[in-house]
């Protein structure tokens, strides 16, 4: 049987980075896994490992911040995933600009192509990772900026339209 990890890597994803802050700590991490679930009430799902610190600073937070990257961000998403924030602080270095949340403590990334505010609704142990459902209660989009995708582990910028869904 071929590699699940293999497989998966199929999917087409939009880069994102997770920001939460518990008490004075403030960390991020890439996450290719997240997703919108539903648009009425808004609420949005991102896979995050147990052993990761981000995890744990969400059950505690009960919040979190998601950053979709945009094309020019490649370094944003390397540099957010390749390092522990139990290590070093990952905002110290400035590959990555917080700015202020208007709703939540937790902040989010500037220069982005969305960025949306979650109150966590839900944390659902499943297999090898935790899903927290989070509620959206703030969200900016900015439509100069296409988002940075990630395709067999390979990072792309959207190219040409072939043709509208709806």
């Amino acid at each position: 049987m071929e590699d699940v990890s293999k497989v998966t890597s199929e999917f087409s994803e939009s880069v994102t980075v997770v920001t939460v802050k518990q008490g004075d700590k403030v960390n991020a991490m890439t996450a290719a896994w997240a997703i919108p679930v539903s648009h009425r009430p808004a609420l949005v799902v991102v896979h995050i490992a147990p052993q990761r610190y981000t995890h744990d600073m969400i059950m505690e937070a009960k919040e979190f911040g998601l950053s979709v990257l945009a094309e020019d961000q490649m370094a944003i998403s390397q540099h957010a995933g390749t390092t522990s924030g139990r290590k070093i602080d990952k905002f110290e270095k400035g590959v990555m600009k917080q700015k202020p949340s208007k709703e939540i403590a937790s902040p989010v990334l500037e220069g982005c192509a969305a960025t949306m505010e979650c109150k966590l609704e839900k944390a659902i142990a499943m297999g090898d990772h935790t899903i927290f459902v989070g509620r959206v209660v703030a969200m900016e989009r900015d439509l100069s900026k296409k988002p940075l995708t990630l395709h067999r582990g390979t990072y792309y910028a959207l190219g040409e339209s072939v043709g509208k869904y709806y």
